[in-house]
């Protein structure tokens, strides 16, 4: 009698792929949710470098009765003093060089009392009435956000107004750095020089977590980049996609 031997096939059981994918779906959760934790983390460390940056400021005008950076007399041998108008302007016109950049010098007068750790170069412009552009670790203080850093600037524009959404405040201004500006170019008013740092998603939600979530009012802000409106016009412009925004932080004594 003819044997007849049939090969038996190996195959994964029902459930056996149910388990792989469970696996899998795991894996993917984990990835997703190990990325909206960094997000997060990221987020809430700008409201804590903001503040501290206030603390910072409130801690020199109790030293000198003046704000660093505008203050009109030099702390150490190398400082450029302010115009003492108690704006911690990003440019302004004062002594040599023509072109003075408090934003820059308030935070060589910073670390100069001890209220902030820095290596930073301190680059403030010269006779061509040029403030070179300002570049995040290098320039300005880096941030946990990648690619970004704090500059210093005064708002006198009017929060009625997509262009000007800053009004009478020192601010701290997360940035992705600081473009080279002639006097009259601003971090916040206006055509501003800042780069954009952030979301602007992100924005509102740093906004609304410590703040009031308006972009134009309160003591954090949305600011526009170039001669965009992309971040901010009344509201945050959340339908953008990538980093529209840099975002400001009031920095005032007491405030």
């Amino acid at each position: 009698m003819k044997k007849t031997f049939s090969k038996k096939k190996s195959a994964f059981s029902l459930i056996e792929l149910s388990i792989v994918l469970i696996v899998i779906g795991l894996l993917i959760a984990g990835i997703t949710g190990g990325a909206s934790l960094i997000k997060s983390s990221e987020l809430r460390s700008v409201m804590g470098e903001a503040r501290g940056y206030a603390v910072a400021v409130n801690a020199f005008y109790s030293q000198f009765n003046a704000l660093p950076g505008d203050y009109g007399t030099a702390i150490v041998a190398s400082d450029v003093v302010g115009n003492n108008n108690s704006q911690i302007e990003h440019s302004s016109t004062g002594t040599a060089p023509l072109n003075v950049a408090e934003g820059v010098e308030a935070w060589r007068d910073l670390k100069a009392i001890g209220a902030i750790d820095s290596t930073l170069t301190y680059v403030v412009g010269g006779a061509s009435n040029v403030v070179p552009a300002q570049a995040p670790t290098t320039n300005i203080p880096a941030s946990k956000v990648k690619s970004s850093g704090w500059a210093f600037d005064y708002g006198t524009g009017t929060a009625t107004t997509s262009a000007n959404l800053q009004t009478g405040q020192n601010v701290v201004v997360l940035t992705g750095g600081v473009t080279a500006n002639t006097a009259g170019n601003s971090v916040v008013n206006g055509t501003t020089v800042a780069v954009a740092a952030i979301l602007a998603t992100d924005a509102l939600s740093i906004d609304a977590k410590i703040d009031d979530g308006s972009p134009i009012l309160g003591k954090v802000r949305g600011v526009n980049v170039g001669a965009t409106t992309t971040c901010v016009n009344t509201s945050y412009q959340v339908s953008q996609t990538g980093k529209t925004c840099a975002l400001s932080y009031q920095v005032d004594v007491n405030s």
